[in-house]
């Protein structure tokens, strides 16, 4: 893939960031490469801007380089997707699963990808939608999970989980998260569902806190279909949250449907890029 175009996406509407996304775009405009500001990029930072609402991204740009945390990279990934924009992340936050390039790697990493040093991973991601009454009230897409959560109340959930229309089980939790691979080392990780190899075409689905102990995490094929539905909640309405953000409430009269989406987020991976090494490193395991 020939690279003349990139679009610098900087941690969503922060101007802190200035500093460091001029050190980006100067190292990339020193290899002759013409840099565009996207449109998380916050308005005072100088620059030549993507025209987002005219022009579909492939089409001005070759490679998204985001410029933040990995909070960063999720907000963009959804539009990048769509086009198939493959990107690459600059971590300037905690964990940095997504966000892999250290500032200090920067040259050598940019080097890498423009001798071409460097593959695509393809990573599923998950399509939302919620029904009433046979009719679409709310359509999302996700990077690392969807979230139906019990609400602001100290009571548990109850849901009918179904897979491609096959009753599975009734559960009684605090909730429920479908998680991609990508983010199987998100909240999914921490309700104690599986670590995902990243390319890997399946979902998970990881019940919170259950009451029946017996009740574990499991995998399915990401082509299969979850319908979660019969949903009762106690004294409030529960939440359907998508990568952390809260989207929809949910009353309890409503069916949740959820399967892998048919566009993928693509991301550059630097030849040396080892994924065990980084849950070594971020989940700090010994060895």
């Amino acid at each position: 893939m020939k690279i003349s175009r990139v679009g610098l996406f900087g941690k969503f509407q922060d101007n802190s960031v200035a500093p460091i996304l001029a050190q980006v775009r100067s190292v990339l405009e020193r290899r002759g490469l013409r840099v565009l500001l996207g449109s998380t990029t916050a308005a005072e930072i100088d620059g030549e801007r993507i025209d987002e609402e005219n022009n579909a991204l492939n089409e001005v740009i070759d490679i998204a380089m985001v410029v933040g945390g990995d909070g960063t990279m999720l907000s963009t990934a959804r539009k990048l997707s769509r086009f198939r924009v493959p990107a690459v992340g600059v971590n300037l936050g905690r964990l940095g699963f997504l966000t892999d390039i250290a500032l200090d790697d920067l040259e050598a990493s940019i080097d890498d990808i423009l001798a071409g040093r460097y593959h695509i991973e393809d990573r599923t991601m998950l399509s939302v939608t919620v029904a009433r009454d046979n009719q679409v009230v709310y359509r999302g897409l996700s990077v690392n999970d969807a979230v139906l959560s019990k609400g602001n109340t100290g009571r548990l959930v109850e849901f009918e989980t179904r897979i491609n229309g096959v009753f599975v089980s009734h559960t009684r939790s605090d909730g429920v998260i479908v998680a991609t691979p990508t983010g199987s080392t998100a909240y999914s990780l921490s309700a104690g569902g599986p670590i995902i190899y990243p390319t890997l075409p399946v979902l998970s689905i990881a019940p919170i806190c259950p009451h029946t102990l017996s009740n574990r995490p499991i995998m399915i094929d990401a082509r299969d279909t979850i319908q979660i539905d019969a949903i009762k909640t106690a004294e409030t309405h529960a939440n359907l949250s998508l990568d952390g953000s809260i989207v929809h409430e949910i009353r309890g009269d409503e069916t949740l449907e959820l399967t892998g989406a048919p566009d993928q987020l693509s991301m550059i991976r630097i030849n040396t890029h080892d994924h065990f090494e980084v849950l070594r490193s971020k989940l700090g395991w010994l060895g």
